[in-house]
């Protein structure tokens, strides 16, 4: 007979019973700076190879094809409720980055629980939840819900009950009813904002010139209005701002909508068979409630319709525009899209260089190629948003800036994901603070990632530093990053952080320590690009031998990396991922040219 033990996802304590033998599902569970509280427990840590890069690598291939065959059932099923003919391509841009983190939330939740399940007899602590209910208002709401301990406590109570009963009952949310309301909150200067943004939209229409601009540009991060204007000009368009309604769409569940929805949920395996009967419940209201409303601002925001090239480095957010280019995309234009932050090209699996290929008919890099994608579809380019930045004048500083990602508890994305391994990761930013020696340790400063601002609930980083490091000088999470880096000596990025990227084209000195077993996400045809870098001390695996290399090279940290070695490898790493020269605004320009 199996052991008997009550199961717990999440670090939060009040879904953790007392005095009963207990199974964690990860590391991430067990906040070390808090052992007082659980090192007492009758507790074991659920045994699993879900997190190992092979097995993720595996259901990411899995999660890919349900995301594939779902997204084809999805749109011909939402054509029909939301009486529109949108391509599988345009429900891919509306829908397509919310159902993929879904598939892969939901297969990454239930891997975990059959896990558990081999081996023990589990059970869960019974808490009485506000409410039961899985669903959201977008893919802004549902990702933070995903992150937050709550929501997943529900869902993995939730996903025990389908897997033991097998009870896929059709009534299942009339039995169940959800009651959520999503309640817009009003801002009288935002909308007479957003009445003016709409009265300058329809006022272009009339100048003729704007009629004739064949490229929309919007949200392409150039961070330079003269730049922009620039580039108009060069793509022989008329500098026009157009102005989107940025504001969300709040529609509440209503279950006579959700029974239009026909999903086939008849399946064998039992991972498909839950997605797919969840999917009723958990389907943003906004694709289905609100699609009337969102398309009814998208008709009524006087956007351009004749516009045959669209150029953006973001439309994931569920906003007019992204229903805007859905649309014009469903009419012939045709979307340029530029890459938007690091990671891309250089790791296997990454979810945004997937979905943005997939979207798009011509992807603009920074600087990077794949001989593996075919049609041209990828054209190297530049780093757009540091186009308009000069090459850094080494100053006299002596902050060491500190940047650490964000604490991510669960997998959110169909992309390799390490979350039993966070607490590593902080391990290795206390043991580099612990090992600098303390004449230089007064120079410390510290920024933590802007996601914190959404997710202070499960995690501060802010808080932890104050607490832990009170020496360490904190930066304010809204601080800008630009200004902290300008005003340090050198960075240290705890993740594969843009700015780190950036910072190497600009000759900024900085330092990458990977965070745990990162070297296993790097793609073959890079690794021997990061050897060189941890040949030259750019990147690093040990905490503990970055901190003795500052501690040697602190007072000459400048001429260490204007040496010839560093500068060789610093270029050669700009060129691939952070492209940038005298005539970059002109290779944006001959790359949008293409047909």
């Amino acid at each position: 007979m199996n052991e008997r033990r009550e199961f717990i996802i999440s670090p939060d304590k009040k879904y953790w019973g007392k005095n009963k033998p207990v199974l964690f599902a990860g590391d991430w569970c067990l906040d070390p700076t808090e052992r007082e509280k659980w090192d007492h427990l009758d507790y074991k840590i659920l045994q699993s190879d879900v997190f190992k890069t092979k097995e993720n690598l595996k259901q990411i291939s899995i999660c890919d094809e349900i995301y594939e065959k779902l997204l084809k059932e999805l749109s011909i099923q939402l054509n029909h409720i939301n009486k529109v003919n949108w391509s599988v391509r345009s429900w891919r841009i509306t829908i397509g980055p919310w159902l993929e983190r879904y598939v892969a939330i939901i297969n990454n939740r239930l891997n975990l629980l059959k896990k558990a399940k081999e081996n023990y007899t589990i059970s869960f602590k019974n808490v009485k939840f506000e409410d039961t209910s899985l669903s959201s208002l977008d893919l802004l709401d549902f990702t933070d819900k995903a992150n937050s301990h709550e929501w997943n406590e529900k869902l993995i109570r939730r996903l025990d009950q389908l897997f033991t009963h097998k009870n896929f009952s059709s009534d299942f949310l009339d039995k169940n009813p959800i009651r959520i309301s999503f309640l817009e909150k009003k801002d009288f200067i935002n909308f007479i904002f957003e009445k003016i943004k709409i009265f300058f939209n329809f006022f272009w229409r009339f100048l003729p010139f704007t009629n004739k601009n064949n490229f929309l540009l919007h949200r392409i991060y150039l961070g330079n209005f003269f730049l922009s204007f620039k580039l108009f000009l060069k793509l022989k368009n008329f500098p026009v701002k157009v102005f989107f309604n940025e504001e969300r769409v709040f529609k509440s569940f209503d279950i006579n909508i959700r029974d239009k929805l026909k999903i086939n949920y008849d399946f064998d395996d039992i991972n498909e068979k839950i997605i797919r009967f969840l999917l009723k419940e958990t389907l943003p209201t906004l694709y289905l409630e609100g699609f009337k409303d969102m398309m009814h601002k998208v008709n009524n925001s006087h956007l351009p319709n004749n516009i045959q090239k669209i150029f953006t480095c973001n439309c994931w957010n569920d906003i007019v525009f992204k229903f805007w280019i859905a649309e014009n995309i469903n009419n012939g234009a045709k979307l340029y899209y530029g890459q938007h932050g690091s990671g891309y090209g250089m790791l296997k699996e990454h979810n945004a260089t997937k979905h943005e290929l997939k979207i798009c008919d011509r992807f603009l890099t920074w600087g990077w190629g794949d001989k593996k994608i075919s049609n041209n579809k990828i054209t190297p380019c530049v780093s757009f948003p540091i186009i308009k930045e000069k090459i850094f004048q080494i100053k006299k500083k002596n902050k060491i800036l500190l940047v650490p990602g964000p604490m991510d508890f669960y997998l959110f994305k169909n992309e390799l994901k390490k979350p039993n391994l966070i607490y590593k990761d902080l391990d290795n930013l206390n043991l580099f603070i612990k090992k600098i020696d303390s004449i230089i340790s007064g120079n410390l400063t510290f920024k933590a990632h802007p996601m914190e601002n959404r997710r202070k609930k499960e995690f501060s980083y802010f808080n932890y530093m104050k607490r832990t490091h009170p020496k360490v000088k904190l930066y304010e999470t809204s601080y800008n990053l630009n200004k902290a880096i300008q005003n340090s000596k050198i960075s240290i990025f705890f993740y594969l952080a843009t700015p780190f990227l950036t910072n190497i084209t600009l000759n900024k000195p900085s330092i990458f320590i990977y965070p745990n077993d990162f070297r296993e996400m790097i793609s073959d045809e890079y690794l021997p690009i990061f050897k060189k870098l941890e040949e030259v001390k750019i990147t690093t695996h040990n905490p503990k031998a970055l901190a003795d290399f500052i501690n040697e090279k602190f007072n000459n940290i400048d001429e260490w990396w204007q040496s010839e070695k560093i500068q060789k490898v610093r270029n050669e790493v700009s060129n691939i991922f952070a492209k940038k020269n005298e005539n970059s605004l002109n290779i944006l320009v001959n790359s949008l040219k293409k047909n």
